[in-house]
């Protein structure tokens, strides 16, 4: 069994890093560019931090994207401004692949242009991972990967052995007939918490536990999520969890009672010290790159446009994150400010 996994970032390396741990026998190539890459290449192996505390596991890392060739699975794992590069270089070596998206945005479109629709399955996780120096990748928060096809071309068989050879990296993973909502219902998370970067701010204790961040910010552009699905009739997808963005709205309406807020701010700071989310536009920012927000925000101003109608909530991150993008040295907008703009909106 080979598995390949294209785009070995934080996601990637720690999917594959998992898998090869619990399963020697898998034969895992992580394939990447870049420093973090070429560590992974000198080194032979990939660090792995989290729960279970710090592994040392031995791998193959390559930039050679033949590489790729006598794959039985290639896990996509790049961000989404890069998936049309990645997939259309490594066409040519997929054979008979089966090939699994796990990205942020809705990429079914530029990978079916390469892939087979019996071989291409669309995912998406809940899962927080982060690369803390070349060679060495955290998980953070070991939330739920939901995977499905993309048509009905692809076999329930097909679908079960892709989730169940995932299942070896002892990581939740579950099967989803209806991935387009599944995909969109974890696009409305990711809108907001990508909003929460434009301060580097924490999601939790200075975003959604911020009684003005969440006013000005949370609800508004989930709302705003909502109303744009409905009008272009795109029925959300239900997740299991609280990653779920229909259970989200519920804790964001309980946080909104009187006295709940400071009391979960306090118990999260003080006592439980949870790590902070890193979303994926996050370390982009600080190399001075493009970001995915066109693929995640902008997704949602694209999905409003097409339909006769707006997102400005949604428009305003958008425009935000482009001013933060290039900086030789980024230079985040204050927190207070964030909220006067997005205020000024309502």
């Amino acid at each position: 069994m080979k598995v390949t996994v294209l785009g070995a970032g934080a996601v990637g390396a720690t999917v594959g890093g998992l898998l090869k741990l619990y399963d020697p026998t898998v034969d895992v190539l992580l394939f990447g560019r870049g420093e973090h890459s070429r560590r992974l290449q000198q080194a032979g192996r990939v660090v792995l931090n989290g729960a279970w505390g710090t592994r040392s596991v031995p791998i193959h890392a390559s930039d050679d994207v033949q590489d790729v060739a006598g794959s039985d699975y290639v896990l996509v794992t790049v961000k989404s401004q890069g998936t049309q590069k990645a997939i259309e270089m490594a066409a040519p070596y997929l054979g008979d692949a089966v090939v699994i998206s796990l990205q942020n945005g809705i990429n079914q479109q530029v990978l079916g242009r390469y892939v087979r629709p019996d071989r291409l399955l669309m995912g998406l996780t809940a899962m927080n991972m982060a690369v803390l120096e070349p060679g060495v990748v955290s998980l953070r928060r070991k939330g739920v990967t939901v995977i499905g096809p993309c048509s009905d071309d692809v076999s329930p068989e097909v679908l079960n052995a892709a989730v169940n050879l995932l299942r070896k990296a002892r990581l939740p993973m579950f099967p989803e007939r209806s991935i387009l909502g599944a995909q969109y219902n974890k696009v409305l998370l990711n809108t907001m918490g990508y909003a929460s970067v434009l301060s580097n701010s924490n999601f939790i204790t200075d975003g959604i536990l911020y009684r003005p961040w969440r006013r000005a910010l949370a609800l508004p552009l989930l709302d705003e999520g909502f109303a744009t699905l409905r009008r272009a009739g795109i029925p959300l997808g239900r997740t299991p969890g609280l990653s779920d963005v229909f259970r989200f709205r519920n804790l964001l309406r309980f946080f909104g009672l009187p006295g709940v807020s400071p009391v979960v701010r306090l118990l999260l700071s003080r006592v439980l010290r949870p790590r902070p989310l890193i979303y994926s536009i996050y370390p982009d920012l600080i190399r001075g790159r493009k970001t995915e927000i066109e693929y995640v925000n902008g997704e949602i101003v694209r999905l409003a446009q097409q339909h006769g109608g707006s997102a400005p909530f949604n428009a305003l991150v958008v425009d935000m994150v482009h001013e933060l993008e290039g900086q030789a040295e980024v230079q985040w907008f204050a927190h207070d400010d964030v909220i006067g703009r997005f205020e000024a909106l309502r």
